[in-house]
């Protein structure tokens, strides 16, 4: 069997003559043989095949990428994260809660309220929705223990409430905040993914203060 002098094996043979414009242009040539007419139109068969399934393959991995989370699945990381917080809160001792590792950083006790405020200040400004308090980023609060694990408590009840509650209109719409350092101007699902990065960062830092202190955080959970 040959296409123009190339020998093709017998499952070669089989897949080329299934194509309808090769078996046409083929017409009543003898078995294992194709003329040039029909090797064109075979080729050109391979590469659209071959287009064919790039483009599905990258479909496929489009898909993927747009799936990776859906609302319940990071309605359920939330969760986590709030018993992961308020174990790292709840760990330090009170009278540490105004402890900083240096003059330029927040406290412990700043650090959480910082962590619970930022949440319900972001999605309130996402959704619209009544938040449990009001927060001024720009004005000190209480910061003492029992204030601050209150405080997480009810940011963190409030964002469970209402990210199942977040609309189409509310992921597309955009904000413009300058000191988001790469993504100035970000939409309601850039800000969501964000504020659960943002939480993990802070978090992060109090777990260094407790091991300055000598205490050992909680283990990790995601």
């Amino acid at each position: 069997m040959r296409v123009v002098g190339r020998p093709l094996d017998a499952a070669t043979w089989s897949l080329v003559t299934q194509c309808p414009l090769v078996r046409l242009e083929s017409g009543s040539r003898k078995p294992g043989r194709l003329g040039e007419g029909a090797v064109k139109i075979y080729r050109h068969c391979v590469l659209f095949a071959g287009l064919s399934l790039a483009v599905s393959a990258a479909a496929a991995q489009a898909a993927k990428v747009n799936s990776v989370l859906d609302m319940p699945e990071f309605v359920h990381d939330w969760q986590i994260s709030k018993q992961f917080t308020l174990e790292v809160a709840n760990a330090m001792p009170a009278d540490l809660y105004s402890f900083k590792p240096n003059p330029e950083e927040m406290t412990f006790g700043e650090q959480m309220i910082h962590i619970a405020g930022s949440n319900v200040f972001r999605f309130h400004q996402i959704t619209g929705i009544e938040p449990p308090f009001q927060f001024d980023p720009g004005k000190a609060m209480p910061s003492d223990k029992a204030t601050a694990v209150k405080l997480l408590e009810q940011s963190y009840d409030y964002v469970l409430d209402v990210l199942p509650k977040i609309t189409p209109e509310n992921l597309q719409r955009t904000w413009h905040i300058p000191s988001w350092k790469g993504r100035s101007d970000p939409d309601g699902r850039a800000m969501i993914i964000n504020m659960f990065a943002h939480t993990a960062h802070h978090r992060a830092q109090c777990e260094v203060y407790m091991r300055a202190k000598g205490i050992k955080p909680p283990d990790y959970s995601f």
